[in-house]
């Protein structure tokens, strides 16, 4: 429950039941809401009756307007807005995630089964139903213009939009359920988004459920086999506290008071493969003078004794812990009532009373008697080992003889191989989660336009804090010639804070600035071929009167601008070039069919296709990285490009290594 609930590791939900307004007074909505809570109960164990929680289960209480049922908000806006009567829960899932989304799980099916429910789910995080449908949810939808507006009706995701969309003003919860009531339909979310949500349901079908678990036989104390027949559910308290353990804990371990190593037994238990990976990978190296003797490392026998071990260790924790429990009424000394009445002060309880007011002495008395009442359900390690206690004493001598009986015919252990996951498969698992973004034909042929068009549209995009975002000014000029104002103010405000920041050693960038320069390095297309050439010998002008007369073109009337200083410049360098081993490391858009020096035939000759020689250098650099971490992968992986060796063809030799994307 919430006085040993870290901030990042809970789940708060809400159940909003369509009361009448026929009622006549608080205590009939408190017996509506009763029998409402009977049925969602058995609604929620018939599903999760086989379930493993990691360590709280799904549990509702009944919340209406008074004080006493406000003490486990985690909100205090929730609070401010004086909630309609409903049903509340939160749940510490810890490690293990995948309790939160069961949650969710259980939220959707009572709601279809249970008619004008809705329900409400948040985390640390906030509204995570829309987080985990980011990349299909709506131009409007944010953080900001989300918060408090998503909802479940009818197993199905609800999002109350404002007036206007872009809002970001708090709508009161009773009032966005009134409007899901009046018109579901009307806020219904889309397909992509539902879809996206209840992928996570998946694994919690019953095609799927047993892959959750993960089953392993173990040698362990007769009395740890007992409690896990009687209770399978306790796995989960004795992996955390061994986990947990601190050197108070050792203490209760050397001494193995409840679970002694003298008499043990096989059996086979049932872990969540969360709690199987924590139980595996936590070091421990048993004291043989307790007398914990383990084969000899490597065998199968190795492993049965040392988790063993592990679990019977954590049982003993757990029964030291709950030997000091007090049972009195005096409450004060209590660490769980003492963590319990700090939460409660830091989330604003006790409002502005001064301590020891009469206002503070009611308010304290009323989480006093809430505390007492609720206390069983603290799901706290003296608790649990309070429960274990009492069940050792209850054992009957019948269940272990029956024990022993089953331990040469127990089922095999599920492989663990699992557990290691390679890189490829790493890959595989992200890709099928993420997907990849498809630039090219299925066949895969590359399109060298197409190619270098993503990378230029790529370093367009703008990295924030949040991800990388498209400008939306999407007429933007940049070209050399004609820098946007803001683009060059930014580069003069860049220069300016740079040389009065030189001395303090703070490095300035401007990320538009580089963006235009690469920009214009991958747009720069040779244009179409018409050259001219008056003499033969034009090609081997001095470099003095080529200056002059690219000089006097640029300043003729500007007839000639920039991209034609360039063209000519450039087309005379690939000319000198074509022939020579620079020049023969370039592509061409076509094969030049040229074994002479010369120079004869100016028609015949192809410019550098730019495309084509930035995909093949591209290429050429991947290869070199055989797949691994590099400048192209990087740049590939963040596109959303993925890409991967596929087999040459006989004719590809002497041109670019087919790939497939």
């Amino acid at each position: 429950m919430v006085e040993l609930v870290r901030e990042e590791d809970f789940v708060e939900y809400f159940l909003f039941p369509q009361i009448s307004n026929g009622f006549k007074d608080a205590e009939d909505t408190r017996n509506y809401l009763n029998n409402i809570l009977k049925e969602i109960n058995s609604i929620a164990d018939s599903i999760s009756q086989e379930y493993i929680w990691h360590k709280d289960s799904f549990r509702l209480n009944i919340r209406t307007d008074d004080n006493a049922q406000l003490l486990l908000t985690q909100e205090g806006d929730e609070i401010k807005q004086k909630l309609p009567p409903h049903l509340y829960g939160i749940s510490y899932y810890g490690e293990n995630i995948q309790d939160e989304w069961f949650i969710v799980y259980l939220l959707s099916e009572i709601t279809k089964k249970v008619p004008g429910v809705i329900a409400r789910v948040v985390d640390s995080d906030g509204e995570f139903l829309l987080i985990e449908a980011a990349d299909v949810l709506p131009k409007w939808a944010s953080p900001d213009t989300c918060e408090g507006r998503v909802f479940i009706f009818n197993g199905k995701i609800h999002v109350v939009q404002n007036s206007p969309s872009n809002s970001k003003s708090a709508l009161p919860s009773s009032v966005a359920i009134t409007k899901i009531w009046s018109n579901p339909a009307l806020y219904q979310v889309s397909t992509e988004i539902q879809n996206a949500v209840e992928e996570r349901f998946k694994e919690f079908k019953e095609e799927s459920f047993k892959n959750l678990f993960h089953n392993q036989i173990v040698r362990v104390s007769i009395g740890v086999a007992a409690l896990l027949k009687e209770d399978p559910s306790l796995i989960s308290s004795s992996v955390r506290s061994f986990c947990e353990r601190d050197s108070l804990d050792m203490k209760a371990c050397k001494a193995m008071r409840y679970f002694p190593p003298e008499d043990r037994v096989r059996t086979s238990i049932r872990f969540t493969k969360c709690l199987y990976a924590m139980l595996s990978h936590c070091n421990y190296v048993p004291d043989q003078r307790i007398g914990w003797q383990l084969p000899p490392s490597g065998t199968k026998e190795y492993k049965e004794d040392l988790l063993g071990i592990k679990i019977a260790s954590g049982f003993e924790i757990l029964a030291s812990q709950g030997k000091k429990v007090s049972n009195s009424e005096d409450i004060e000394n209590e660490s769980n009532w003492k963590t319990y009445i700090n939460n409660l002060k830091r989330k604003g309880y006790f409002k502005e009373f001064i301590e020891n007011s009469q206002d503070y002495v009611s308010l304290l008395n009323e989480a006093k008697r809430f505390y007492k009442e609720n206390r069983d359900q603290f799901n706290s390690r003296p608790n649990v080992g309070q429960k274990i206690l009492k069940l050792l004493n209850n054992i009957d001598v019948n269940t272990m003889e029956q024990l022993k009986k089953e331990e040469n015919s127990l089922k095999k252990s599920d492989s663990d191989d699992w557990l290691n996951i390679s890189s490829e498969e790493l890959n595989e698992m992200l890709i099928s989660k993420y997907g990849i973004k498809k630039l090219y034909q299925a066949n895969g042929n590359i399109n060298a336009n197409e190619f270098t068009k993503n990378i230029g549209e790529f370093l367009e995009k703008r990295s924030e804090y949040d991800g990388v975002e498209i400008e939306t000014d999407k007429n933007k000029d940049v070209s050399n010639k004609n820098t946007s104002p803001k683009s060059s103010k930014k580069v003069e405000e860049s220069s300016s804070s740079s040389s009065n920041k030189r001395d303090s050693n703070q490095i300035n960038f401007d990320p538009d600035a580089f963006s235009t320069h690469i920009k214009n390095f991958l747009d720069f297309v040779i244009p179409e071929d018409n050259w001219e050439s008056n003499s033969e010998m034009s090609d081997y002008e001095d470099e003095d009167d080529l200056e002059k007369n690219l000089e006097d073109m640029v300043n003729d009337n500007a007839k000639v601008n920039l991209e034609s200083y360039f063209k000519n410049y450039t087309e005379q360098m690939d000319k000198e070039l074509a022939n020579t081993n620079v020049g023969k490391t370039f592509n061409t858009s076509k094969q030049q069919d040229s074994k002479d020096d010369d120079f004869d035939d100016i028609e015949s000759f192809e410019p550098i296709d730019i495309n084509v020689n930035t995909l093949k250098s591209m290429m050429d650099s991947y290869k070199s990285q055989i797949g691994g971490t590099g400048p192209v992968s990087t740049l590939l992986n963040a596109m959303g490009v993925g890409i991967e060796k596929a087999e040459e063809t006989q004719n590809n030799s002497a041109d670019l290594t087919e790939t497939q994307v």
